[in-house]
């Protein structure tokens, strides 16, 4: 009979220690229970979908460099949000792929530059940001207003650096307005999962 009881006693102690605590989210192995709901992948899923999105940058970027005309004023694009930065995963963090492709461009005599969705107002703070994360870059530019069109923004921002003498060479982005609308050099599209990740 006590035999019982201990057995019946050690089972209740086993449940209790395993269940977990009422209205308590239990996040799957990928993803913590908020990127779940929001149907994102885990930060460490995420930085390997980055890490091939980028494959073959640097090849690309050392025989562009290489083929580059006498006086050409060689430029590479980048998005800022959950492209340069991680601002969904660790803000205010860079995303070290895109940082990596930034200074192998610079390093090979290419001027960096930034075409953001963020209006004026929205970017207090953000060059600093960038700065504290290691990017050099030339400039950054902006969403007119939140009445622009996000793919009209970046082509703008594209042209304008066009017009100024500059060949852009490539473009980084993870949404699809980031590379639309031409004017990009080689286009290396980040993962957005479905546009669930800004």
């Amino acid at each position: 009979m006590i035999r019982r009881v201990l057995v019946l006693l050690t089972f209740l102690a086993l449940a209790l220690t395993s269940a977990a605590p009422a209205g308590a989210s239990v996040a799957a192995p990928d993803g913590t229970g908020a990127e779940r709901a929001a149907g994102l992948p885990s930060k460490a899923t995420w930085l390997r979908d980055v890490d091939r999105s980028l494959s073959g940058s640097r090849g690309f970027l050392r025989r562009r460099a290489a083929a580059a005309k006498p006086g050409e004023r060689l430029a590479v694009v980048l998005d800022i949000d959950n492209t340069s930065i991680a601002s969904h995963y660790a803000w205010p963090r860079p995303v070290k792929r895109t940082r990596a492709f930034a200074r192998r461009a610079a390093a090979l005599g290419m001027t960096v530059h930034f075409a953001t969705g963020r209006t004026r107002a929205q970017l207090e703070g953000v060059p600093e940001v960038l700065r504290e994360a290691g990017y050099r870059y030339r400039g950054i530019c902006v969403r007119r207003s939140p009445s622009e069109p996000l793919q009209a923004s970046k082509l703008r921002c594209r042209k304008a650096l066009e017009r100024r003498g500059f060949t852009i060479v490539a473009s980084v982005g993870n949404r699809l307005t980031d590379l639309q609308g031409g004017h990009t050099g080689r286009r290396f599209k980040l993962p957005d999962y479905g546009g669930r990740l800004s």
